[in-house]
């Protein structure tokens, strides 16, 4: 009876480590669209792009080619249809945040384009994320704390055909190493003034903003080994991922 008591409580960090996993789930948008999700730190994230074509009260939104602050819309990546179930939209800041005020908290309180009970991700949220996979050992590549895009990007759709020679610890070094936290952030591509970056890019809109013109997107580039912040004009369409409430 000891060892089996001595067992269990060895077991016990695994076990609520497992169950920690579990509590996540996953998310069904209203589409239909079901989404597996991934908790990293004390978050839950979504862990594919979000495709949702209408806000969570049914409201549409129109597929477009045009970028605009205007209409609530959305870019297919790099104009092909075929590619939604595997990359998700592209949706300009407008529509992420359904036109509801910039937030920098923690959490963001913008639930936008997101499912109900999940909302747009503030910067800083972002930056947690990045945080809690930069300082764990074993998530991260080498000892440098910002080389966090290789355990965040997926293992496949990544061209290394690129001009800019890949970093040590960049996504493109070794791509079977990639994905140790689990986001599986695959290279959807970005449009503004026409399709660029498939394959070769990433961007996912925060709830923050930056100026009246712009908002920081969280950007992955394959031959970096770090996520960049860039501040990106708000009617240029970019991925999303929700974060549970």
């Amino acid at each position: 009876m000891k060892k089996i008591l001595v067992w269990i409580v060895g077991m016990l960090p695994f076990l609520l480590a497992a169950q920690q996993m579990l509590d996540c789930g996953t998310v069904t948008d209203i589409d239909g669209n079901v989404y597996q999700t991934v908790r990293i730190g004390k978050q839950c994230w979504m862990r594919e792009n979000l495709r949702v074509t209408r806000y969570a009260d049914g409201t549409m939104l129109v597929p477009t080619t045009e970028n605009t602050l205007t209409a609530h819309c959305y870019f297919f990546p790099n104009g092909d249809a075929s590619l939604v179930a595997k990359y998700g939209l592209l949706y300009t800041w407008p529509t992420a945040m359904r036109d509801h005020l910039t937030s920098e908290e923690v959490p963001s309180g913008v639930q936008g384009i997101c499912p109900d009970g999940w909302h747009l991700p503030s910067n800083y949220e972002w930056m947690d994320l990045e945080d809690a996979v930069g300082y764990d050992e074993a998530l991260r590549c080498g000892t440098d704390v910002n080389y966090v895009a290789k355990a965040m990007a997926s293992r496949e759709g990544w061209d290394t055909n690129v001009e800019d020679t890949p970093q040590p610890c960049s996504i493109l070094e070794d791509v079977s190493a990639n994905n140790k936290a689990g986001m599986n952030v695959l290279p959807a591509g970005l449009c503004f003034m026409g399709f660029y970056g498939y394959g070769t890019e990433s961007g996912f809109w925060t709830a923050s903003d930056g100026s009246p013109e712009s908002a920081p997107i969280h950007r992955y580039y394959g031959a970096n080994a770090t996520v960049e912040i860039n501040c990106t004009p708000k009617e240029a369409g970019a991925s999303v991922r929700c974060v549970k409430d």
